[in-house]
């Protein structure tokens, strides 16, 4: 065989390794970017309560809006990623607690701001959750958070 054809057959097995490789790390990296998301979406609900009991310190109130939060609180109200991987930045409003279920549901985007000062039957005055009842992977859920 001429030198040509080693040439073409060393590439082609070069080409191939490489291939195998992507695609045995291809699952381990898809589950990093899952929990990625996941954690972001954690924290990111975190600061929007952490802003939350700051704008009731300062107001004796809660919010009536998470866009009551802007400017002083956020730029802007930080992105929900377990729906979609570039994030929303949608959000609804609760104003009963039984209103709560029924804005949650699996691949919903956004977060749910509950305002339940006004329903005595509620547990709690206020609450946030994201509307995605799953994590972004599809395999639990976030009625832990």
């Amino acid at each position: 065989m001429d030198k040509k054809g080693w040439v073409l057959v060393k590439l082609l097995v070069a080409v191939t390794a490489v291939l195998i490789f992507i695609y045995l790390m291809t699952p381990r990296m898809q589950g990093s970017i899952y929990k990625i998301r996941n954690l972001t979406t954690q924290a990111n609900m975190e600061s929007i309560r952490v802003a939350i009991a700051s704008y009731y310190k300062d107001n004796a109130q809660w919010p009536p809006s998470l866009n009551s939060l802007m400017p002083k609180y956020f730029k802007k109200i930080p992105k929900e990623y377990l729906s979609s991987v570039k994030g929303s930045l949608m959000f609804s409003i609760a104003k009963k607690e039984s209103d709560l279920a029924s804005q949650r549901g699996p691949g919903l985007e956004g977060w749910i701001y509950g305002d339940f000062s006004k329903d005595e039957s509620a547990k709690s005055s206020h609450v946030l959750l994201p509307r995605s009842t799953t994590l972004s992977d599809k395999t639990g859920d976030t009625s832990s958070w």
